[in-house]
């Protein structure tokens, strides 16, 4: 039922556990008191970003996913995939469970790499909400336009990547 990902999370949060009880000052409390604020201020947000998706998954009809960015859909399919990203306003519970939709539908893997590598560059909920505000302007546009090939390379070195497997499988190397 739970992958590696979640038992090496596990042991990770034991080990904290463990050092924070046994640090001399009262780390435990202080600790278990910030997972409780961030437990109250997330939980809730995952919650509707699941169910979100939910809808998502079952109101876009998957042979319009499979259509724009299945295995027919080319290098077009690379550039909705990156414009797509561009505009999902959301964290990575709503980003991932859209790729997931977009996967069960019959995205390409260098489809859904685009995708998903767009929306971590270009987030625009981050955009906004930090780094204009943060960094200014003029760093934002030059961060922007040093990384905007990035997804799109991405997804070809994906597309690259799955034919040299693909030709290794069917040759026995």
């Amino acid at each position: 039922m739970f992958g590696v990902g979640f038992y090496a999370m596990l042991t990770v949060l034991a080990g904290l556990i463990v050092t924070a009880f046994r640090a001399p000052d009262p780390v435990f409390g202080a600790a278990l008191k910030r997972w409780i604020e961030q437990f109250a201020v997330l939980v809730p947000r995952m919650f509707c970003a699941l169910i979100a998706a939910g809808f998502c998954a079952k109101l876009l009809p998957a042979e319009w996913i499979s259509g724009l960015l299945g295995e027919g859909s080319g290098f077009s399919g690379l550039i909705i995939a990156f414009l797509t990203g561009l505009l999902v306003p959301a964290g990575p519970v709503i980003c991932f469970s859209i790729a997931a939709v977009f996967v069960k539908a019959g995205a390409t893997p260098a489809a859904v790499i685009t995708f998903i590598t767009s929306w971590s560059l270009f987030g625009a909920h981050r955009l906004f909400i930090y780094e204009l505000p943060l960094l200014g302007f003029n760093f934002a546009r030059l961060r922007m336009v040093s990384v905007l090939p990035v997804p799109i390379i991405a997804g070809i070195a994906a597309t690259a990547i799955s034919l040299v497997i693909t030709i290794e499988m069917l040759t026995g190397r």
